[in-house]
């Protein structure tokens, strides 16, 4: 068995891009993990899904994964990669996947570079669920969700205020101005000057 020694991994039951980890995440610091090689294809279905593997591959991965910080047990998890892309997935003792991380570029790179010669292991899996890809950042999110709470318990005139900053004019009707606000694109300047302005007079500690 093939092993990888010294990373960081970022395991979440939704993954994420490294450009897209933030320093409120829980890393864990990998002090042994092993790898396997796999498929371009099988690669891409266990990034986009929800997959179960065999239990002879659980057995076989079952306590070889060994970390620094010892209240952080990985029983079951591994590194596949396609010698193109790298992902760790942790797995529970029926061996369906509940935890996944892509890696650091830098890392991730420098591991590629020692991998080159794994030959190919046929993981005997199956896509138990698809996962819609999500196309918006974390930060995206949060902002988006933040300006969905706000305009929930809005009054009136700080909305028609709001409305005014955004589109240059007044409005008393609450309904066309919340159905004018849900039509602006989430990337557009009207909609972060629209975030921005809630931010500023939110009363909300979150």
């Amino acid at each position: 068995m093939n092993y990888i020694y010294d990373i960081y991994l970022n395991l979440n039951s939704t993954l994420f891009d490294f450009f897209d980890w933030n320093k409120n995440d829980k890393l864990i610091h990998i002090k042994k993990i092993p790898i396997f090689r796999i498929s371009e294809e099988n690669l891409k279905k266990c990034v986009h899904n929800s997959i179960k593997v065999n239990e002879n591959f659980i057995n076989c991965v079952y306590n070889k994964t060994e970390v620094w910080n010892k209240d952080n047990s990985l029983s079951y998890c591994a590194l596949l990669t396609d010698h193109n892309n790298i992902l760790a997935i942790e797995f529970n003792e029926d061996g369906i996947s509940i935890r996944k991380s892509f890696l650091s570029v830098e890392e991730e790179l420098e591991i590629l570079e020692t991998v080159n010669r794994l030959r190919e292991t046929n993981i005997d899996f199956e896509i138990i669920k698809r996962n819609n890809p999500i196309f918006k950042t974390r930060k995206q999110i949060k902002e988006e969700n933040f300006v969905d709470r706000e305009l929930k318990n809005i009054d009136i005139q700080k909305l028609d205020y709001i409305y005014f900053e955004c589109f240059g004019k007044h409005e008393e009707n609450k309904k066309v101005i919340l159905n004018s606000i849900k039509k602006l694109p989430k990337n557009s300047k009207t909609y972060k000057n629209l975030y921005d302005i809630l931010k500023l007079t939110s009363t909300s500690k979150k």
